[in-house]
């Protein structure tokens, strides 16, 4: 028997130790290596901007598409033909309609009340220059076959009248599904009639169409 008993266990505990000194040793030399052997880490990624992108002049649409400017000041006369249950909803559309044409430069819109579209031709061949714009409601009830009892969806045309003489120049649909209303119709748009679950919406989509007609006709005028 030994008479130290601890000097037996002194050296394996000092070389247990000395084992893990030399190994940390080890590995800081290895990471001092590698940084001066010209590795270096890479770059952090530049920071993702979150600023909103930027609207110029004349960019009205929703989808932020510019769409541009008439080279001529532009007066329209509008006026609306109600379904007989007079629904709010066409109130709604209705205005969202006239104050979107006039976000556009060059483009002045005004209410003229309700009209059906034997007065607003009639209105019209007054005119000398102002162009009546119709916009007409109708109840879509009777979907796939299917007859909706109160419906609240709806379709809705517009026709741009010319001055003096009359005449329908073009006419153009949207239509109207409300929140909760009949079975969902598809959009097929550009070959089908766009959707839109907001009145809001459904006026400035009408309006967009209206618009990009009358650059179009603008543009054939030059020619």
């Amino acid at each position: 028997m030994s008479l130290f008993p601890d000097s037996a266990r002194k050296p394996r505990k000092q070389w247990g130790f000395s084992v893990v000194l030399l190994l940390l040793g080890l590995a800081t030399e290895t990471r001092e290596t590698a940084a001066q052997s010209g590795r270096r880490a890479a770059p952090p990624p530049p920071p993702i901007s979150t600023a909103p992108p930027t609207v110029t002049a004349g960019d009205t649409s929703p989808a932020g598409k510019t769409l541009g400017t008439l080279p001529a000041k532009v007066r329209l006369l509008v006026a609306k033909q109600p379904t007989s249950k007079h629904l709010g909803t066409e109130d709604q559309i209705f205005a969202s309609f006239v104050k979107q044409l006039n976000r556009y430069e060059n483009i002045e819109a005004n209410s003229i009340g309700d009209l059906k579209e034997g007065q607003a031709i009639e209105r019209a061949k007054t005119e000398t220059e102002d162009f009546v714009i119709l916009m007409k409601f109708d109840i879509d009830s009777f979907q796939n076959g299917t007859i909706i009892t109160n419906s609240q969806d709806m379709e809705i045309e517009y026709f741009v009248i010319a001055p003096r003489t009359g005449k329908k120049q073009t006419k153009g649909k949207v239509y109207f599904q409300s929140i909760g209303g009949g079975r969902m119709r598809r959009d097929g748009w550009p070959n089908g009639t766009p959707i839109r679950i907001t009145p809001e919406g459904t006026g400035i989509e009408a309006a967009d169409g209206l618009y990009f007609w009358l650059k179009l006709a603008a543009a054939k005028s030059k020619q």
